[in-house]
């Protein structure tokens, strides 16, 4: 939103950069370009269970003389001419093999294998190279990294990268009548009868903050009554120790509105309903935000002003999917199988376009990439609206509103 745009300048962003290996990075937003430091297979890798050979020799007649499973390292094993070795999927093909062919398509003959048809060079194998070649930027620097990047940096051997440290979130609930769990699930219900409130819009806050922003950790979540001076104190410490201040409850213009007792000024309602009285001010740098009390309106401020400049805290230009959606296709995706395809998911008038990426890998290595569609049995048309894991976000920008 406009106004909050005006007050970025105002916050400072996380500058903190810290080295963190790749299996714990989902969640963290990258610091610098991960780059691709060399191609990967290095080697031709099997695609496919079976025997791998030189492709030159097909058809013909093999003796097996060795096995190489996945995971292994076979530097002294070759295959020379009529020789092939078993392999499984994922492992490095042996020096003067080039192609497998799949266990079910050979005929045994006691310590040789029959190969009946032609097969061409990287037949049932990912060439060297076809996951990622040297020099790609796998994330850019602002990127929010997913599992699915996770997976991806991990299949190459990109084993660590450089990450802001997280925005760290302090939340004050406020209200006399508020009643805190854990308690007695039946004197609740007795008395919430007699006006008192179970606090759940605070935590509603912490939920969506965890679930949909994962690059920022709300540390601590604090009750207070309606007195100022407890409020102000929770929000100086908040404001001593962490990045933000969220307070929920007496966002509202009256006796109890803590942004006008307690001077934050800054700026105060937004054209938004519901949540109009939504506020944020800047203290030293960090953002105080007041929202409503009542759990929608404070979900809506969650997510109009308060996401917004927590991404811009946390450097995010690129965030993370939202999750399932559905697109178009934008071509015909044939096979009899039901099928999982990478697409780039694109906007057009009205509607979102899943763009199939041709890839003959397994890996999540493509940058492009931002969601895996769901292709069912028989295939689709060019047209046809399937449903889409979206793990990537379309915006590229970190400081609109979702």
């Amino acid at each position: 939103m406009a106004k909050v745009a005006e007050i970025l300048p105002q916050i400072k962003r996380v500058t903190d950069v810290e080295k963190v290996a790749a299996w714990d990075a989902a969640g963290r937003v990258a610091a610098r370009d991960v780059v691709a430091p060399h191609d990967y297979p290095p080697k031709p890798r099997a695609a496919y269970d079976g025997y791998a050979v030189n492709s030159e020799a097909t058809p013909g007649r093999f003796r097996v003389v060795g096995t190489v499973l996945v995971g292994q390292y076979r530097g002294d094993l070759a295959v020379g001419s009529g020789e092939a070795v078993y392999v499984t999927v994922g492992a490095f093909l042996p020096d003067g093999a080039d192609a497998v062919v799949p266990e079910e398509a050979v005929e045994r003959d006691g310590e040789y294998v029959v190969v009946k048809a032609r097969y061409e060079k990287y037949a049932n194998a990912d060439p060297p190279g076809s996951y990622v070649r040297r020099g790609t930027v796998m994330l850019s620097q602002g990127t929010v990294v997913t599992p699915f990047d996770v997976v991806g940096l991990l299949d190459v051997g990109i084993t660590t990268i450089y990450a802001y440290r997280k925005v760290r979130v302090g939340i004050v609930a406020t209200g006399d009548e508020l009643i805190v769990p854990p308690i007695d699930p039946d004197t609740a219900a007795e008395l919430v009868m007699k006006g008192k409130v179970i606090e759940s819009t605070a935590s509603l806050v912490a939920w969506y903050i965890q679930t949909y922003m994962p690059y920022v950790e709300v540390r601590e979540k604090v009750v207070a009554s309606d007195r100022h001076e407890e409020v102000r104190a929770v929000v100086d410490r908040f404001l001593a120790e962490y990045d933000a201040v969220i307070i929920t409850g007496g966002a509202g213009p009256s006796e109890i509105d803590h942004f006008y007792k307690l001077g934050f000024g800054g700026l105060r309602g937004f054209r938004m309903k519901p949540g109009r009285p939504t506020s944020v001010a800047v203290v030293g740098g960090k953002p105080v935000f007041g929202l409503s009390g009542y759990p929608i309106s404070a979900l809506h401020g969650v997510i109009r002003i308060v996401e917004p400049v927590l991404r811009h805290m946390a450097n995010v230009t690129r965030p993370p999917g939202l999750g399932w959606i559905y697109a178009a296709v934008t071509q015909d995706v044939q096979g009899e199988m039901a099928q999982v395809v990478r697409v780039k998911i694109e906007p057009g008038e009205g509607e979102l376009y899943a763009k199939p990426i041709k890839v003959k890998h397994h890996s999540f290595t493509e940058p492009e990439a931002g969601g895996i569609a769901l292709i069912p049995p028989g295939g689709v048309k060019k047209g046809d609206v399937v449903p889409v894991l979206l793990y990537r976000d379309l915006r590229r920008s970190g400081t609109g509103p979702p």
